[in-house]
């Protein structure tokens, strides 16, 4: 079978648990610890499916082997952290919360810049954009491992990442639209 068919099957099996476990919880449920922890469980394992997406389309077509193997390793860390928090129910050191903001970027960055490569565009400028984009998702996570690590975000630092994740929107909506637009029939 492959990946992502498994990991679109996981994802609506986690959409329909989580609404069951959501109904059912509502209708009857006392909104206790196990309930709530069992709901975030669900809704990690469908957060996870979506993020994966990306590395397991690229992984079925062979395409960017290590940057896909990068995508699928820090969304697995990344899941297994989440689950630890839901189901430890104690506290975790400072050193775990940035350890698990930095894998989390690391995951959502890897596959954001895999979701741009699913595009190929033909025309020279539009791979330019795509690529152009890809850099902005690098450099806005660099600025947001700097914030996660130093706990600081000087003012030009913030308007520099504002600026950035703007242009980072503009890419990723435009690259697709305009690989579909400028496609031979």
């Amino acid at each position: 079978m492959r990946p992502t068919r498994v990991a679109s099957a996981a994802l609506v099996l986690s959409l329909v648990v989580s609404a069951v476990i959501g109904i059912v919880i509502i209708l009857i449920g006392d909104f206790d610890e196990t309930e709530i922890r069992i709901l975030a469980t669900a809704a990690t394992l469908a957060g996870f499916s979506i993020l994966s997406l990306p590395s397991l389309f690229h992984l079925e077509r062979g395409r960017y082997a290590y940057l896909t193997r990068v995508g699928i390793s820090t969304s697995l860390i990344f899941f297994a952290m989440v689950l630890l928090i839901i189901w430890s129910g104690e506290g975790h050191s400072e050193w775990f919360g940035k350890t698990l903001g930095t894998v989390g970027v690391l995951a959502f960055a890897t596959n954001h810049a895999l979701l741009m490569l699913i595009a190929s565009p033909a025309k020279i400028l539009i791979l330019l954009l795509q690529w152009a984009t890809i850099l902005i998702i690098v450099i806005v996570a660099g600025l947001i491992l700097i914030a996660i690590w130093t706990e600081e975000m000087p003012e030009m630092m913030m308007r520099l990442f504002g600026t950035l994740g703007v242009l980072d929107a503009l890419g990723t909506i435009t690259v697709p639209i305009l690989v579909r637009a400028t496609r031979r029939r």
